[in-house]
């Protein structure tokens, strides 16, 4: 190969390396813009037939929500800092997991496997396209005024999470 073609080949891969890092890094990964109206939601929780969450039912108190699935081992990881977090904060706000999964057992397994002491249910896919959920886990802490504060992607720790519960 002659050595200006495996510079230019050399260039091109280098430039679209940064193409692609420059769009993993200036674009928000998933989830509502941070400040916008929470979505409204409804959904089946896991153990309480006849007793849906609503989050409307909760303005006035911040609400932590993680939008997770059975089967993502970053939504695992997160379950001790979440866990930690709600022992801490649950007085103050409100947590509440939204699987992802095809079927309340699915949530229900997630839910005992990972010590989870909140609240999840099951989305049927309507809370997913209304908060623009693309990667798991994502959190959304929505403000006592039903705005949307914090959004984040992937596993998170006690820290993380205590930082954002005390700015509220």
């Amino acid at each position: 190969m002659k050595p200006w073609l495996s510079k230019l080949i050399d260039y091109a891969l280098y430039a679209a390396l940064a193409v692609i890092l420059f769009k993993f890094v200036s674009r928000k990964l998933s989830g509502p813009k941070e400040g916008a109206v929470a979505a409204p939601f409804e959904m089946a929780v896991v153990g309480k037939p006849g007793a849906p969450f609503r989050l409307a039912e909760h303005r006035g108190k911040p609400v932590l929500i993680e939008v997770f699935a059975s089967w993502c081992p970053s939504c695992q990881r997160s379950a001790p800092a979440l866990r930690e977090s709600w022992q801490h904060h649950q007085h103050a706000v409100d947590f509440v997991g939204v699987s992802v999964d095809p079927s309340l057992d699915d949530a229900a397994r997630a839910r005992a496997d990972w010590n989870i002491p909140y609240d999840v249910g099951v989305d049927d896919g309507h809370i997913a396209r209304a908060y623009g959920i693309e990667v798991l886990p994502t959190f959304v802490l929505v403000d006592s005024a039903g705005r949307v504060r914090r959004v984040s992607t992937g596993s998170v720790s006690t820290s993380e999470l205590d930082r954002w519960l005390t700015e509220l």
